[in-house]
Parts: structure tokens; C-alpha cells; sequence
């Protein structure tokens, strides 16, 4: 997983405050709301914090964020309206007044984080750095580790599709650029074995956002999160806009064109896991 978000990170975070990333927050707390309540969780790849310190509004009892890029994770400190300890063994030992932490590491590699097993593992925009069924099961298998017995792997992904090109192609023909899907849009670089390889671009007024990632075959993330260990109930969501959002009330500048046709071509998908 590269370091690419080091150069990003306020170009991101505008992005971040988009309809449709607006709209996902508010699908992975329903998707969540059965799974929190005094949850420790751990948040893979959690950027500059747009969901950290909100699992802890929606009842965790703790977080430890894990992320690549120094920048975001100093950002993310910087932004909590919580303390924040300095270690990740902090957050973990019971004191209630370090309830979040973070810790600079690459999330692609199989690692025991401290305080691990957790009840909750969460990662938005985690496994399309996956070049590869390996890099992906490397991903799954750090999750599978540090996830307890019964506990849940929730995850922000590319649409579930076994052909990605089709996917990517309903994409740009709905939400074209240079709007695209909430100021995002992309663009197949090359083909790999088990998917594609892609370019993600924005323009704010902040800079531009540019990174490169990956879309593979849906099956190919099924079978390896069974490989790595997480045998339980495995199921797929997708984008679901919220009825105020369609009735006007929605925050984030999307129009009802743009919102319409979420219901028509996802987004996204959430993947749940059980282990």
C-alpha cells in the first residue's frame, strides 16, 4: 500500500465532504449499528479520521486507527475531539480518557496489532489497493488476525462486479466526468489477472486529487476472505441514498440528477464478514 495520500490529504478531505461521501457515512452506520455498542474497533487504512472518532459517537467503546501515510495520521490526531494517546497499547489498557489512538503501519501486510483480537475491523477504501488475489489475501489474513471469534470485517469497496469493465464503464456513462461520482471520476489504465488497474482524479479548489488503484472480480474477494479464515456469513450492500437526500434536504451539493442514479448504478459496496 503506497503513500500516495501523503500529497492529497486536503485535496481528499474536500472531496470527503460530498454528497456521496456523505451518503456512504450514513450506510455504514446503519450497516454498523447491529456490531458497535461497546465495540473495540480497529479502523484499517483510516485516513485523516472522517469515520474514527464517529464510531465512538455511535457507541465503540475504543479505536485504534491504522494507516500508511504519516500526513493523514497526523491530521487525524489533530482533528479529534477526543484526547489522544501516543501509543496504540494506551487506548487498550482502560483508561478512559484515551479511548482513540493510531498507528503508522501498512495495513496490505499481515501484522498483530496491540489489543488484538478486536470485535469490529473496519476499512473504507482499504482492499482496492490489492493488486492481486496474494495482495488481497495478505489483506485478509492481517484482518483475519486481528479480528475475534464472531467478530465482523466491514468494508467500503469498489462495486461488486465479476466483470469490472462493465462496471466502470455504467460508471462513466451515468456520472460522467469531470463530476463524475461526488467530484471523482476514473479510467482503466491496463487490465491485471484478476481485475483492473485504475486511475482516480478530482479537481478542488483545494488541488487535485490523483491516485491509482485497483478493481478486481468480486469472487476473487469472496474467496479470499475464505481463505484467510473468515468463514462466517458473507454478504454485499451497496449504495443506498437516503430518503432526505431524494427530498432535498441532503447536505454535500449533489444534484437529484446526480442522487437518482445511485439506485440505478452503485457506488460502491459494503462487504460484511463474519469470522
Amino acid at each position: 500500500m503506497s503513500t500516495q495520500y501523503n500529497t492529497i490529504q486536503a485535496p481528499y478531505d474536500y472531496i470527503r465532504k460530498k454528497s456521496i461521501a456523505l451518503i456512504e457515512h450514513e450506510n455504514i452506520r446503519t450497516t454498523l449499528a447491529p456490531h458497535i455498542p461497546n465495540a473495540r474497533v480497529l479502523e484499517l487504512a483510516c485516513g485523516s479520521g472522517f469515520y474514527t472518532y464517529d464510531f465512538l459517537k455511535w457507541g465503540a467503546a475504543s479505536v485504534l486507527g491504522v494507516d500508511i501515510s504519516p500526513v493523514m495520521i497526523e491530521h487525524a490526531r489533530a482533528s479529534g475531539s477526543s484526547p489522544v494517546g501516543t501509543t496504540p497499547a494506551s487506548v487498550l489498557a482502560g483508561n478512559n480518557n484515551k479511548k482513540v489512538d493510531f498507528l503508522l503501519a501498512d495495513c496490505t501486510k499481515p501484522e498483530r496489532y496491540p489489543g488484538a483480537p478486536f470485535d469490529v475491523v473496519f476499512g473504507a477504501w482499504l482492499l482496492n489497493y490489492a493488486p492481486d488475489r496474494r495482495g488481497l489475501l495478505d489483506m485478509f489474513r492481517n484482518i483475519e488476525m486481528n479480528l475475534r471469534e464472531g467478530g465482523r470485517f466491514v468494508s467500503i469497496t469498489m462495486p461488486p462486479a465479476e466483470n469490472p469493465m462493465v462496471s466502470i464503464e455504467a460508471e462513466l456513462r451515468v456520472r460522467p466526468p469531470p463530476e463524475g461520482s461526488g467530484g471523482l471520476y476514473y479510467w482503466v489504465l491496463n487490465d491485471v489477472e484478476d481485475g483492473v488497474y485504475l486511475h482516480v482524479k478530482g479537481h478542488t479548489p483545494l488541488g487535485d486529487v490523483d491516485f491509482d488503484c485497483y478493481q478486481l472480480r468480486k469472487s476473487v474477494y469472496e474467496e479470499a476472505a475464505r481463505e484467510a479464515g473468515l468463514k462466517g456469513e458473507l454478504r454485499w450492500g451497496k449504495t443506498e441514498v437516503p430518503e432526505r437526500w431524494l427530498r432535498g434536504e441532503g447536505e454535500g451539493g449533489a444534484s437529484l440528477e446526480e442522487l437518482r442514479t445511485y439506485g440505478d448504478v452503485t457506488n460502491y459496496g459494503v462487504l460484511v464478514v463474519e469470522k
